[in-house]
């Protein structure tokens, strides 16, 4: 009789180990693949993590003279050459809302929100993050150089609206996203967010019962405003009811990170160096995605206008990352422009390299997931809404396929977000970017 090998056990992404009174979350295991699954996938999470950079790059010195497989690696670019056959280089997008020092809020919208009178819409990442984000702790982190939502000021903080048109608040301190990921609750901890929850659920339930009896009386006008704010109510309901679902199972068992002293690790506080906070939080950021608590990130590593980097002063640039990018042909602040630009993807590269260490499977982290380095500033001179850099990592073992350099010299940047949920099987939602989205970048495509 022939040996049949048995299929091996499966168990669900949501099984514990309980024993001895205590219960522990597994972390993303093979066995918890189905048993027929694609071998393209092999059952890995599909992760996404959209990173904007403010301000561009010197595009002379970063885009490739020639499209294909075989273009010649350019001096902005040789950081991350040893991954050639794992990022595909996209030129020329457009957007109609960016250009100037306000691309971070079109990043990820599409849509022109600093107008008044526009309505402020979801950002792609969080609708990533309902279709496959929905069954860990974290949907979605959203992070940047600088914290909170910085709504009302010439440039926002956060990439990443919800599907009320609210801006969500940015985390930029590498020490506190570990605290908040991987930190053992205590029973006095978990005993003050239970109180909280419960002080939250009855003032949510007194304003369900006061608008109730208050909406009756209003007219049709206000009648739609009150249902703009219930809902964002009931999102905030759902939110919470997902968190305490969570709050007694353990966080993942994760080595601790050195982070040292906080000195230099709050951008907010002055003093920072750079290289060491930008590293540490990709560190933390690895670790969120191979322990399966996030599978959606928004970054902002470098903002506009005012970047909050310093441009490796350290180093010795004499100038901020705004003044070259206004360089008016000046040749020293084109060398050093190329030079910080080389310098910011060597942190690029450093992050590429994080994810290509972890193992799973037959494929890596960065196979199953699409990192993206992309801006909303124009490549020429200053910050134009036209000719946008993008460079699309990973996403191997989730239908993404290589090509080098593709340009799409005229197409909307939101046709790259198209791309990446068409490879992970994500409908596009109705008024997908706000119409600035009319295709997708078929070369992409396995």
């Amino acid at each position: 009789m022939p040996n049949i090998l048995k299929p091996a056990p499966r168990f669900s992404r949501r099984t514990f180990l309980r024993g001895a009174g205590v219960t522990l979350a597994l972390p993303w295991l093979e066995a918890m693949v189905p048993f027929k699954a694609s071998a393209a996938a092999a059952g890995a999470p599909k992760r996404a993590v959209f990173c904007m950079w403010g301000l561009g790059v010197n595009g002379r010195d970063f885009t490739p003279a020639t499209t294909g497989l075989d273009y010649a690696m350019t001096p902005i670019l040789k950081p991350i050459e040893s991954f050639r056959d794992k990022f595909t280089v996209v030129t020329g997008m457009k957007l109609t809302h960016s250009g100037g020092h306000a691309g971070d809020r079109t990043f990820l919208t599409g849509t022109n929100t600093r107008e008044a009178g526009v309505d402020l819409r979801i950002s792609c990442d969080q609708e990533m993050a309902a279709a496959i984000g929905r069954d860990v702790r974290f949907p979605s982190l959203t992070l940047g150089i600088k914290r909170g939502t910085g709504f009302g000021k010439p440039q926002d903080n956060t990439l990443s609206w919800n599907r009320n048109g609210i801006p969500i608040p940015s985390e930029n301190r590498p020490h506190v996203l570990f605290d908040q990921l991987f930190r053992p609750e205590t029973e006095e901890s978990l005993a003050q967010r239970e109180a909280q929850f419960e002080k939250r659920g009855s003032l949510l339930d007194s304003i369900h019962a006061e608008t109730k009896q208050f909406t009756s009386m209003l007219g049709r006008t206000d009648k739609e405003k009150m249902d703009e704010y219930l809902t964002a109510v009931r999102d905030l309901e759902i939110s919470m009811q997902q968190d305490r679902e969570w709050l007694r199972v353990p966080k993942p068992d994760v080595e601790e990170i050195e982070f040292g002293s906080d000195q230099g690790l709050d951008p907010d506080k002055g003093g920072l160096d750079y290289r060491r906070y930008q590293r540490l939080m990709f560190d933390v950021i690895t670790l969120a995605l191979q322990t399966d608590s996030t599978r959606v990130v928004s970054y902002m590593p470098r903002k506009d206008n005012s970047d909050g980097t310093g441009a490796y002063r350290s180093k010795g640039n004499p100038y901020g990352y705004h003044e070259m990018t206004h360089h008016g042909e000046d040749a020293d602040k084109l060398k050093w422009l190329t030079q910080s630009d080389v310098w910011y993807f060597e942190e690029w590269a450093y992050f590429l390299e994080k994810l290509a260490s972890v193992k799973e499977g037959e494929r890596t982290l960065l196979d199953n997931t699409v990192a993206v380095w992309g801006s909303t500033g124009g490549t020429i001179n200053a910050h134009n809404n036209h000719t946008l850099p993008a460079v699309v990592c990973g996403g191997a073992g989730h239908g993404i396929k290589h090509q080098g350099h593709i340009n799409e010299e005229g197409a909307y940047y939101g046709n790259l977000w198209k791309t990446l949920f068409s490879a992970y099987g994500v409908p596009t939602p109705e008024d997908f970017q706000g119409g600035e989205a009319n295709g997708i970048i078929r070369p992409l495509l396995a």
